[in-house]
């Protein structure tokens, strides 16, 4: 997904368009914060608020699901609006 991310952008004033980046970068977010949502409580296990970086995975599909969805309503699913 990361890999063809780049090509949101092909579409001719699309790299004007907010939303499509927001979507950009919330897909080259969620690999990383699904790691560190997994990585991260395990090392931080001892400390009392470590069971809340599991959150980071949720973060990573709401932040990307938010993105799809506000594309999807606000321009009709194109990346150029």
């Amino acid at each position: 997904m990361v890999m063809f991310s780049p090509m949101m952008f092909d579409a001719p004033g699309s790299e004007d368009n907010l939303l499509t980046e927001l979507l950009f970068y919330s897909v080259l977010a969620f690999p990383v914060l699904c790691l560190a949502g997994g990585i991260l409580p395990w090392i931080f296990r001892r400390h009392p608020l470590g069971i809340w970086l599991y959150a980071l995975s949720g973060l990573a599909i709401g932040l990307l699901v938010s993105a799809i969805v506000l594309l999807d309503v606000m321009c009709g699913g194109d990346f150029a609006c």
